[in-house]
Formats: structure tokens, sequence, C-alpha cells
């Protein structure tokens, strides 16, 4: 969950790239445009969302779950429980993302490992259970948090993760709790567009 010198499959190898934030800080902006960036630099790149939404069974139901009132209420999770659908989700495609990156790809993604572990515990999940349940998963080569207070404009209505304010600030403060216990690096998201993206790039350049 922390930058590394360099990817598991060797130097030729493609990269894999985390970016994290909360809800409605600006993340997709930046991972398409971080992406444009290293086609740019002649690398094969594509941006990936976490959690895969059409990968069975995980995806469609953690997607109903976050978004349909009635269809959570029908089908409660505890936090662990959740959290676990999503460790699941991630390990389900992780054999695709590492014939990707052996294949030269870089890949960027929006949200990971860490989006679930900070949630969980917003949620009151225990951190030894959610780092138990990641621990297995590829690691990234580079983890890069966007700090910042969020844009209410991207506020997603019925979304389990966006309705409450208060739980939104819990969950901002656990991802600069694990940015630090981790070695993610870190951009200040409440700058210009521009100037978001300048300071990612610079954070990858380490890694071309």
């Amino acid at each position: 969950m922390s930058a590394r010198g360099g990817s598991a499959f060797g130097g030729k190898k493609g990269k894999f790239i985390a970016i994290y934030g909360i809800n409605g800080i600006g993340k997709t902006t930046q991972v398409e445009m971080l992406v444009e960036y290293l086609k740019k630099k002649g690398k094969k790149a594509s941006r990936l969302k976490y959690p895969v939404y059409d990968l069975e069974p995980e995806g469609p139901f953690i997607y109903k779950y976050l978004r349909n009132p009635q269809f959570r209420k029908k089908n409660e999770l505890s936090t662990h429980e959740l959290q676990k659908k999503y460790a699941d989700n991630r390990k389900r495609y992780e054999k695709t993302l590492i014939s990707r990156l052996k294949k030269g790809e870089w890949i960027v993604a929006e949200d990971y490992i860490g989006t679930g572990i900070a949630w969980g515990l917003t949620w009151g999940g225990e951190l030894y259970y959610l780092e138990k349940i990641n621990a297995k998963l590829l690691k990234e080569d580079m983890s890069i948090l966007m700090d910042g207070q969020r844009f209410l404009t991207a506020v997603e209505k019925d979304h389990r993760n966006e309705m409450e304010g208060e739980r939104i600030t819990i969950c901002k403060n656990f991802h600069k709790l694990l940015s630090e216990k981790y070695g993610w690096a870190e951009v200040n998201a409440n700058q210009t567009i521009k100037k978001v993206q300048t300071e990612i790039v610079e954070k990858v350049e380490i890694l071309l």
C-alpha cells in the first residue's frame, strides 16, 4: 500500500499506481489526466476503478448496496462482511491485473486497498481484520493521497458513503492516518486542477 522501488515483475513491466482520497475530491479527473500524461510518455496506460462493479458476484452486489437504500435494507451486512466482499472483488480481478502489468501496461487505479481500510474504519471496522483480508493482494508500486475538502457538487444522491458529512470527515481523517502509516505520497487536492496534476506527475516521475 506504499511506494516501492519497482514493480514486482521487473523494470520493463508495467506499474500499478493507486490514487486515494475521499469521495468527491476529484480523483476521477486526476486519474484520467495521469493516464493521458503516461500515454504521452509512450506508456500503454489505462484507468481502473475499484470496486470492479461488473465482476460477478461481488461487483453488482456492492454497486446496488451502495446506491439502493431498499436493497441495502433487505441485504444488510456488518462492516466486516461488506469489506470482505470488497476484498474478494479485488482478489477476483487480480489475475487479470497481473496479466495486464506483465504485458507492460501502466494501470492507474481510482481507489484500492487503502480505500477499503479507510471506509471500513469509518464504519466501525477493526484495523487488524481489514488489513488481514487484504494482506495477500498485490501491492501498488505507488500510492498517492489527494488530501483536502471534497467538492459538494460531486455528491451522489442515496450513496451510502456520500450522504453523511460527518462520516465523510471521519473517513478523510482515516485516509490521512493511513497515508502516514503506509507511506503514501500526498498532494493538496484543493488547488487548481492543473496544479494538482502537476504535483501528481512530480510524484509519479520517479517510476518513469
